[in-house]
């Protein structure tokens, strides 16, 4: 897989333009350097006594190219790079190996490496977590968010492949274990993202704010996360950014719908940054698919972004991250009580400052950080302006004790300032301009402070604990909430894993409902009450997870489709996930796949009735299959599939002859089903390197090939008498583009 990287560096800019994209994108895949002269690296990797190390990753830090080793401990590979690189050997209960070797080589390198002392580190899996990137455990590279088909190299949607989360929509949100996309809670070195996703409305498809390279990894818990995370119900996307780009380079790239670029400069052993622009018009992408027609604006969005990395000392580093976006599109919309353009336009900008510093025993990780949007929409009488900032703090201390035992703790600090101004129709089914509306105007401010302690006990190799408490105040709530949480994890065999956790989980409500017009100011924490239980199996080349899962929910708060925010809710959701990953030898494919089931139902907010969760879809399935052709050409292919969402229905309508519209009368509460969903996607790549030090990409995508229709929704007749399927925007799409990149 790492000799996709140069590739794969050649398209860090492409990612912030496709983020805008509604309707598809491409993936990457792995080639050599077709024109371009190499050099073979090849070595052996052995034990201290001299027996050979079979599965060692042995790669160019720098480019990212390399092999495993063999059952003799041999490895050899081709590699376009000249000049000083570092060498890096990894292989599961061995210490890393590091050596600068000079390129061209000619002699074999031979490396060995010393067995891991026994440590906390042999037991990382836990309840709900995987891990993205440069991250221990990695189950989903960068590399792998860039090439997964229709993914549109968004993390998000790379992680929507993961189990646990619910097949709802079309867009990047993440609904976990019938959790609502709120309940999600995204951070960024620490830092809580206010606004993660763009394009965020009830009339588009969402998003995500991130390009994959500018992600080292992917901290992503489905359920019973530790106690360091607060304010979140189901999971937790902790996000990190890269650090010091590792050589100077320029990448340029266009697509057909956008262009970007992206200057790095390595500055210094110790210091380097990166500066980022991109444009985003789909203007010709919807005329290309015939989509034009549906916009009055179409989806278009500027970026700006930048990061840098100073490493002080050895083992201290201060990092930040900074990004801008804007985003705008007008929609046609054809409702029973309106026909006219939705229309949302959008920023968000994000800075977050953060470091580590380890002095012996003890390691510091601090984090500062401000997190803004602004989001205007209106359609007929419906009109929002929201504008929201959140500035935090956040510092965390591990100490190790002894061996096998070690704590931590820390505290964090939210300001949050929300100004909310808008009209809502008083009855959701009469829109028109000039119906009777609620006018409202609030500016909500609120704080809350919160400290979690832990410890970890490791007795002997084989299991490990982690139990801990934290405690949150928020003025909104004005009260403290108190969340005890507890995981084990148990090691019975070499490359199997039994896990287990159990906790508590507070958040507070958006600041929108504690609006006194439509809002309600006494609401409390909403809480819920994990238990996960798994066993995975993982010898380094294929994996196996299964988890199973129970939820209960208390105080939800939510809105009714007339905006009015009711509180008190309760649920709860039950299921188990499976999670397949490695290689298909015979076939030559590399894949993953994952698989949910679900039932879960909570509080009808306009009814007060348990019925099914908005979010249940009672099977989700994904899968992700790339395979080489050539060096130089790869493609891939995605297959999900999932369960219709339920809702509810319209049983018959009533005339209101003061207005003259229809008013509809619902039946039960989500009592019906959407139809199941499914999609095919497809993508390729072609690699060529036209002057020395040049990679240049052409990639191509096609997603929804079999142009299946999926249901978003129904659009009713005005009488409300018939019903029309209305198709998710993602039709059958073809989306090309090429990036370059030139070192300097």
């Amino acid at each position: 897989m790492r000799t996709i990287a140069r590739q794969a560096e050649a398209v860090k800019m492409q990612g912030a333009a496709l983020l805008t994209v509604w309707i598809c994108i491409f993936t990457l895949v792995p080639a050599g350097l077709p024109g371009q002269e190499s050099s073979r690296v090849q070595g052996s990797v052995r034990e201290p006594a001299g027996g050979a190390i079979g599965g060692a990753d042995v790669f160019l830090l720098e480019t990212l190219e390399g092999a495993l080793t063999d059952s003799a401990g041999v490895f050899s590979f081709e590699s376009a790079a000249e000049g000083p690189v570092t060498l890096v050997v990894q292989r599961f209960g061995y210490l890393e190996v590091r050596r600068t070797i000079q390129l061209p080589r000619a002699a074999p390198v031979p490396i060995v490496m010393e067995l891991a002392p026994v440590a906390l580190e042999p037991i990382r899996v836990e309840a709900g977590t995987y891990r993205l990137g440069s991250l221990p455990d990695v189950i989903l590279s960068d590399l792998d968010v860039v090439r997964t088909p229709g993914a549109a190299a968004d993390p998000f949607r790379a992680i929507q492949t993961f189990p646990g989360l619910q097949n709802v929509g079309e867009g990047a949100g993440l609904f976990v274990r019938g959790g609502d996309l709120s309940e999600t809670r995204v951070m960024l070195d620490g830092a809580t993202v206010i606004s993660p996703f763009r394009l965020d409305t009830d009339r588009t498809v969402s998003f995500g704010r991130f390009d994959p390279f500018q992600l080292q990894g992917t901290h992503f818990s489905a359920g019973g996360f530790g106690v360091e995370y607060g304010d979140a119900l189901s999971a937790v996307a902790d996000l990190r950014s890269v650090g010091k780009p590792t050589r100077s380079e320029l990448n340029l790239g266009a697509s057909v719908a956008g262009v970007s670029g992206r200057a790095a400069l390595d500055a210094s052993e110790s210091l380097g940054g990166w500066v980022t622009v991109s444009r985003s018009d789909t203007d010709l992408l919807m005329r290309l698919n015939g989509r034009r027609s549906e916009f009055d604006q179409v989806p278009a969005s500027t970026d700006l972004s930048a990061g840098a990395e100073w490493s002080y000392r050895n083992s201290g580093n201060v990092k930040a991250f900074g990004l801008y976006q804007t985003d705008r599109v007008g929609v046609l919309i054809d409702d029973p009580g309106h026909s006219g353009t939705y229309r949302s336009d959008a920023r968000a900008d994000l800075l977050a400052v953060s470091g580590f510093d380890a002095f012996g025993a003890f390691g510091v990780t601090w984090s500062v950080a401000t997190s803004g949007s602004r989001k205007d929409e209106d359609f007929g009488a419906f009109r929002l302006e929201r504008e929201d900032r959140l500035t935090q703090a956040r510092v965390k201390l591990d100490v190790h004790v002894v061996r096998g035992v070690a704590l931590a703790g820390g505290t964090e600090f939210e300001g949050r300032n929300a100004d909310i101004a808008g009209a809502v129709p008083a009855g959701s089914h009469d829109n028109a301009p000039g119906a009777p509306t609620t006018v409202f105007r609030s500016r909500q401010t609120g704080s809350r402070w919160g400290g979690f302690g832990e410890i970890e006990l490791q007795p002997w190799n084989a299991v490990r604990f982690v139990v801990g408490t934290r405690a949150d105040h928020s003025s909104f709530a004005d009260r403290v909430t108190a969340d005890p949480r507890v995981s084990v994890s148990w090691r019975p065999a070499a490359n199997l894993t039994v896990t287990g956790a159990w906790g508590v989980f507070h958040q507070i409500p958006d600041p929108l409902f504690f609006e006194p017009t439509l809002g309600d100011p006494s609401l409390p924490a909403m809480s819920a009450r994990h238990l996960i239980g798994g066993i995975a199996y993982d010898d380094g080349e294929r994996l196996v997870r299964v988890e199973a899962y129970r939820k209960r929910y208390g105080s939800l708060a939510s809105q009714t489709r007339d905006h009015v925010v009711r509180g008190g809710g309760t649920g709860e959701a039950a299921g188990f996930d499976v999670f397949l990953k490695g290689d298909v030898p015979f076939l030559g494919l590399t894949g993953r796949a994952a698989y949910s089931f679900i039932d879960s139902e909570r509080t009808d907010p306009g009814s007060g009735e348990l019925a099914p969760s908005p979010f249940d879809a009672t099977h989700t399935l994904n899968i992700v299959l790339t395979r080489g052709l050539t060096e130089w050409l790869e493609v891939g292919a995605a297959w999900r599939a999932a369960t219709g969402i339920p809702f509810t229905p319209v049983e018959r309508a009533v005339f209101d002859s003061d207005r003259g519209v229809w008013e509809p009368v619902y039946g039960a509460p989500m009592s019906e089903r959407l139809p199941d969903y499914a999609r095919f996607d497809l993508s390729a790549s072609l690699l060529q390197s036209f002057w020395r030090d040049n990679l240049t990409v052409f990639y191509v995508s096609v997603m929804n090939v079999f142009d299946r229709l999926n249901v978003a929704e129904y659009r009713h007749s005005r009488d409300y008498a018939d019903r029309t399927p209305l198709r998710s925007p993602f039709t059958r799409t073809i989306y090309f583009g090429a990036t370059t990149t030139l070192p300097f």
